[in-house]
């Protein structure tokens, strides 16, 4: 389903507090996007290789540009404009795959900061070859042993996003299962939003007149 249906499928199950049945969007986004998040973790605690169905891809229509920093010799390429990543606990975090535009062998692997120390520190670690490692940071991916050609060229990545930043056209793929207790996805959404009020429904005028009565 596209974003925008999820949301509508919360709505459409949410009690009937008030004639009009809203709850803010931002709340319903909200409790979403933790709902995935959990359910992707999930998905990566059973096989880390499944997330890369959940990923959304950048750069496959026109190359995302890898930039030089001058003051710290590093290449680097930002995240998209409005675009973070869902973290998890390995080297990739939540970009799953880095690829050259025209896809060959692997290219590109993911490191740590220890590892990318070791290997400039030099010595026994230090290997001369065409392969490209990028480290995952909050803002940013920064990469180590860099090629001209990469460089000239730039490159296409898949990352795990949050729910918030998906465009409502955009398609969101859910995880197909069910938690310990049997819930599902959408049961597992109106859990979290059924602690929220979504409006003050107190009449405060009726009392008035009760209490004149």
């Amino acid at each position: 389903m596209i974003k925008e249906e999820i949301r509508s499928l919360i709505r459409g199950e949410l009690p009937k507090l008030d004639k009009t049945n809203k709850f803010h969007a931002r709340f319903i986004d909200a409790a979403i996007e933790k709902v995935l998040g959990e359910m992707y973790t999930d998905e990566f605690k059973k096989s880390p290789h499944a997330l890369q169905r959940y990923t959304k891809g950048f750069g496959y229509t026109t190359a995302i540009p890898i930039a030089y920093e001058a003051s710290t010799g590093i290449y680097y390429v930002s995240y998209p404009t409005g675009i973070s990543i869902v973290p998890f606990p390995d080297k990739a975090s939540g970009v799953r795959r880095i690829s050259t535009m025209i896809q060959g062998g692997l290219t590109f692997f993911p490191m740590d900061a220890r590892e990318v120390d070791l290997v400039r520190s030099g010595g026994n670690v230090s290997t001369v070859n065409t392969k490209i490692g990028y480290i995952v940071l909050p803002t940013r991916i920064e990469f180590y042993n860099m090629t001209t050609a990469v460089l000239n060229d730039g490159c296409r990545m898949d990352l795990i996003i949050p729910f918030s930043n998906y465009a409502d056209t955009d398609v969101v793929l859910i995880p197909e299962e069910v938690d310990k207790g049997g819930q599902t996805f959408t049961d597992r959404v109106l859990k979290i939003l059924g602690v929220i009020q979504p409006i003050d429904l107190k009449d405060d005028n009726a009392d008035a007149k009760q209490q004149t009565i």
